[in-house]
C-alpha cells in the first residue's frame, strides 16, 4: 500500500511541475521583404513572395529580405549597408 502512495505522490508531482513549465518557443524571425520596382527602387511588400513574379530585365536581385526595417523603400543606388537574410536567386523586375 505504501509503494501505491508513493508512485501516485510521484505522478502527482510530476504532472504538478509539468503544468508550470512550457515547451521552448519557436522564435519567429521578423522578415521585411522588399521587391524590385520599374522605377529602380526596392520597395517594402507585406505579401507572400513567389520567386515565379521575378520577370522582366534588371541587374538587380528581383527581392532582398532584412530582418530589421530598411524603411519603406530605398533605391538601387543606395542599398543598406546591412546583408539581407535572403535575395532572389534570379535578377529582374518583381511582377505580381
Amino acid at each position: 500500500m505504501k509503494r501505491l502512495f508513493i508512485g501516485l505522490f510521484a505522478t502527482g508531482v510530476a504532472l504538478g511541475a509539468s503544468t508550470f513549465t512550457s515547451l521552448a518557443s519557436k522564435r519567429r524571425v521578423a522578415t521585411y521583404y522588399y521587391v524590385l520596382t520599374s522605377s529602380g527602387f526596392y520597395r517594402e511588400t507585406e505579401e507572400e513572395i513567389d520567386p515565379a513574379n521575378c520577370l522582366g530585365n534588371a541587374n538587380h536581385k528581383c527581392y532582398v529580405a532584412y530582418s530589421t526595417s530598411q524603411g519603406t523603400s530605398f533605391p538601387v543606388s543606395a542599398m543598406p549597408s546591412v546583408t539581407p537574410i535572403a535575395q532572389s536567386a534570379n535578377n529582374g523586375l518583381y511582377i505580381p
